[in-house]
């Protein structure tokens, strides 16, 4: 018999053996996840959560002031920029003229792809522009208005498709069901 395999260094072997094993597969692991083409960090996530009560007052002042915002994204075609137009409307349903918007796209699904964009307005009112947006998919929108010393800031949701124009997502994973949806779903059978 070898010295390797000796009756008293069985059981050491195989210990020693499923310890490497168990910090190789760690490594692994570590290298796969850090390769991970879809994670994505929050940028300043820190300074974001240190100002928590900036963003709140800022939320404040977008109920003061009262103004909505409408979108709509054309259809993403490969190797064309997609069309985003985006309105913006007062308590009164008139349209904020003479602002500066300045939007980041990103898809939710490859979050750490982030587009920047700022928007030109046109004669009727409303601002647009073009994304280099590749994929069709869920794409969260982060809209920052100002005109003069109001500020007003957004979040939107948007399918995007290669068919036609996108649609708004309102209900995000881990919202409470809506009175639609509540009755659309059938009880349990007994």
């Amino acid at each position: 018999m070898s010295p390797i395999l000796r009756k008293d260094r069985i059981w050491p072997t195989i210990v020693v053996g499923v310890l490497v094993v168990d910090v190789a597969v760690g490594f692994v692991m570590i290298r796969v996840a850090a390769d991970d083409p879809h994670a994505a960090i929050e940028p300043d996530y820190y300074q974001k959560a240190v100002a928590w009560d900036s963003t709140m007052a800022q939320s404040q002042r977008n109920t003061a002031l009262g103004w909505t915002l409408e979108s709509s994204l054309g259809a993403i075609t490969p190797g064309h920029e997609a069309p985003l137009t985006l309105r913006v409307r007062d308590g009164h349903g008139v349209a904020v003229t003479g602002a500066t918007l300045q939007v980041e796209a990103m898809q939710v699904a490859h979050a750490d792809e982030v587009v920047h964009a700022t928007l030109t307005a046109a004669d009727d009112g409303n601002y647009i522009t073009e994304l280099p947006m590749t994929r069709p998919g869920l794409w969260e929108f982060r809209v920052v208005a100002t005109r003069g010393g109001d500020r007003f800031t957004a979040d939107l949701r948007l399918d995007a498709s290669t068919t036609g124009v996108a649609h708004p997502v309102a209900a995000r994973p881990g919202d409470a069901p809506t009175e639609k949806m509540k009755s659309a779903v059938r009880p349990a059978a007994p």
